[in-house]
């Protein structure tokens, strides 16, 4: 079972990278700027590896085909599942931002009587 671990570690990492590549039409190297730490393709890296093994685990697929399988298509589907719950707190957060506008909006007091009104 362990060796069926890391050869999904090994497959999900190297999906990873593919989508990285795909997405970005690069690898992009980590940097270390004074201020942030941008990883790089390492995230993308991390993700399909964890993606990868948590399908392999749950699957628990027989045979070494099955395991390659399942750990290119847990790699893969990892990084597009991160990215589409990214995109639903986005918009979860934009929905928020209106609601607390809208609210506080709606305490200001209409504007007073302006000579452009007369």
């Amino acid at each position: 079972m362990l060796t069926n671990l890391f050869l999904a570690l090994g497959i999900g990492s190297f999906m990873g990278l593919l989508s990285h590549v795909k997405r970005n039409k690069t690898i992009k190297k980590p940097r270390n700027t004074k201020r942030t730490f941008d990883p790089g393709f390492l995230t993308d890296v991390a993700y399909g590896a964890v993606a990868a093994i948590a399908v392999v685990i749950v699957a628990d697929p027989n045979g070494l085909e099955r395991i390659i399988l399942t750990s290119i298509l847990g790699g893969y589907a990892g990084e597009g599942a991160i990215a589409r719950l990214e995109a639903n707190n986005q918009l979860k957060n934009a929905e928020a931002f209106k609601q607390v506008q809208a609210e506080e909006f709606s305490k200001l007091s209409p504007p007073e009587n302006s000579p452009e009104q007369k």
